[in-house]
């Protein structure tokens, strides 16, 4: 037997003050964490985080701890449950138990007893069979990217190639404000990361630029997300396909050299299988699809040179942005993300006033929960990337140069 860590963690609690502490200590310790403020909100949440631990607070509106514990037992047998309380032991210890739970502890929770808790229960034994086993293709040592061979979640198919750029051989340059333009370094290959952004399952068509879209190996196939949104995307594959005329997909799609012809229908593929978690699904599913947009309407418009038709593509992608903002729990990171191309995007299509309002909303927003000094590195990153363009501008003839 092997161990391996699910170190997502759900917390359901009404008092928001103790849902922040909770958080930035499990957080600051390795751990991926998500809350709800009842258990109707905190059911919604299990169909898409798959926590390994639940902690569940008994008191709380709408739907109490006790039946939030109970349906989850039923619905998620695998996660474990721990209740705590303000009331005594004696009052509600009995209860708890009964409704399902793995452990009860008396409020406040210590920071060692919390820490505890969560690396007791989001350990697993796992039995050398099941390990997960990845595929990694041979790779020589001028080869720019790596191929991870993984299985697609809808169709099983165990042949996706995903291609991984290896950092030490390129370098990434946003000079354009919104469209990454990538060099090879010295003792490499030439290779355009952008032709090979978006993986494509050969069989179901089903693509995306997250490789944690697709399962490590065939025993692992289990949709991360909910029943509704698989419905959702399986029903599209016929619309998928209809954008493809080709009989031998697996050879387009895995070509690292494919024209510009095919880069673009990969990205459109991506964006007709990101509008299946349009249901709220999935953490950034609309700046996800956002970026898919962008990066068709920079394509389009390398190829045309149709600047009314880029403007208008740029739009609709500042929409897609937009919505990802209407969405309460998203969060930190992908919040900059979004407001890195919603600024550069209105920058780009002449609305300075409107990048303007948006650049201090951000601002706000980060004086509102205190400044970003604790900012993860993917959100200093874009951070980074934003004072660059703010100061630059946004420069749509670069471009062209692809």
């Amino acid at each position: 037997m092997t161990t391996k860590t699910n170190n997502r963690i759900l917390i359901m609690d009404d008092s928001l003050a103790l849902l922040k502490v909770m958080t930035q200590t499990l957080t600051q310790n390795g751990y991926e964490v998500e809350t709800a403020t009842n258990g109707v909100l905190g059911l919604h949440k299990m169909e898409t985080f798959h926590p390994r631990l639940a902690i569940i607070d008994i008191m709380m509106p709408e739907m109490d701890g006790y039946e939030a514990t109970r349906k989850i037992r039923n619905a998620y047998p695998d996660t474990n449950v721990v209740m705590f309380s303000a009331q005594p032991a004696t009052v509600v210890e009995k209860n708890a138990f009964a409704a399902g739970a793995d452990l009860f502890l008396q409020k406040p929770l210590r920071e060692p007893v919390l820490l505890g808790i969560a690396k007791k229960y989001t350990t697993i034994e796992v039995s050398e069979a099941e390990e997960e086993h990845e595929t990694i293709l041979h790779y020589e040592p001028d080869q720019p990217y790596i191929v991870h061979v993984r299985t697609c979640y809808f169709c099983g198919c165990d042949h996706v190639n995903f291609f991984v750029p290896r950092q030490e051989a390129y370098d990434e340059s946003w000079e354009s404000g919104i469209f990454p333009k990538y060099t090879p370094k010295d003792g490499f290959l030439r290779w355009d990361f952008m032709c090979t952004m978006v993986a494509v399952c050969p069989s179901c068509l089903f693509a995306s630029y997250d490789i944690n879209d697709f399962a490590v190996d065939p025993k692992h196939t289990s949709f991360p997300y909910s029943g509704d949104a698989k419905r959702i995307l399986s029903r599209g594959i016929t619309a998928r396909k209809k954008m493809v005329s080709v009989e031998n997909t697996e050879t387009v799609f895995s070509n690292p050299n494919r024209d510009l012809q095919r880069v673009m229908e990969s990205f459109l593929l991506a964006e007709k299988g990101g509008n299946g978690l349009v249901i709220g699904d999935k953490q950034g599913v609309y700046c996800d699809i956002g970026f898919y947009t962008t990066m068709y309407a920079v394509l389009r418009y390398a190829m045309t040179r149709d600047k009314i038709e880029y403007q208008n593509n740029l739009r609709e992608s500042i929409e897609l942005f937009s919505n990802q903002l209407k969405i309460q729990n998203t969060s930190r990171v992908i919040r900059a993300k979004t407001y890195y191309f919603l600024i550069a995007l209105n920058m780009a299509t002449g609305a300075s006033i409107r990048a303007n309002e948006l650049k201090l909303e951000l601002e706000n927003f980060y004086r509102r929960i205190g400044g970003a000094d604790d900012a993860s590195f993917e959100e200093r990153l874009w951070n980074e990337r934003l004072l660059y363009i703010w100061k630059e501008g946004v420069n749509s003839d670069v471009i062209r140069e692809f």
